[in-house]
């Protein structure tokens, strides 16, 4: 089985900032999806309506994650606990099973690990998140695998959201990354980036040509939760896509194996 997530902000953002998140949750369920990815950066500033979103979500029965612009690394490279308990309590909210951050300013010598611990079992019932965003620190594949070997080893619950577009913000090598990071891995963005009149643009995706959404589709385990991150316009091509993405899936499934 696909499980398919639909993130807010693949939609038209004007769009989605006049009528809510809210109102994009029905044509989410009936497109198909297993879930919803709530962004705080496109929620109300004075009235985050985290209520009326969840009703929603419950009435359609659909996978809540919620990802938060924050970094869990503050520049002096401690733990961001007042953000992170900020953004927690508003996922416990949402209902949301997972929330989704950036690293942040990591380092090995002086990130505390007992900090990050104490605070994942204070926080278990929703399941820390950490995506390769756009920056050069947060990016670097060399932090993000030292980050995971660690939590490793300290027994903490973190786990590994890939998005496959950013890698070319940060310069860094994808397959690389891959390579270095897919243990750690369980869920993946999927988005298309191009590089257009020397501008980053994030596209569709589309079956054809040898692009890396699709290695890191095939390497990555099949059943591994998906988004599709890149823009969905119109906004009724939702059901498309994610039959597009579970066909993928099903021939995927269907290749023999190689002996």
């Amino acid at each position: 089985m696909t499980n398919v997530i639909v993130p807010l902000n693949a939609f038209e953002r004007l769009e989605v900032l006049k009528n809510g998140q809210v109102s994009f949750i029905k044509l989410i369920a009936q497109s198909g999806a297993f879930g919803v990815e709530i962004r705080r950066e496109l929620l109300p500033e004075k009235n985050l309506q985290l209520d009326m979103i969840k009703s929603e979500i419950q009435k359609f029965g659909l996978f809540t994650v919620y990802s938060a612009p924050i970094e869990l690394w503050r520049e002096d490279s401690s733990l961001n606990k007042e953000v992170l308990s900020k953004v927690f309590n508003e996922a416990n909210v949402l209902g949301a099973k997972w929330l989704k951050v950036c690293l942040g300013h990591y380092e090995k010598v002086k990130s505390s690990m007992k900090d990050l611990k104490n605070f994942a079992n204070d926080h278990h019932e929703i399941q820390l998140l950490i995506e390769n965003d756009q920056t050069q620190y947060g990016g670097n594949v060399k932090h993000l695998k030292e980050f995971f070997e660690s939590v490793t080893q300290n027994e903490i619950r973190v786990y590994m959201t890939f998005d496959a577009g950013n890698w070319l913000y940060t310069n860094q090598d994808a397959e690389f990354a891959l390579r270095e990071l897919a243990p750690y891995v369980v869920y993946l963005h999927l988005k298309q980036v191009e590089n257009q009149c020397g501008e980053l643009v994030t596209i569709p995706l589309h079956n054809g040509g040898n692009t890396f959404w699709k290695k890191a589709f095939a390497e990555l385990p099949i059943n591994i939760v998906k988004a599709l991150e890149f823009p969905i316009e119109p906004k009724e091509k939702t059901a498309e896509y994610i039959s597009f993405i579970k066909e993928l899936a099903k021939e995927s499934e269907e290749v023999p194996c190689k002996s």
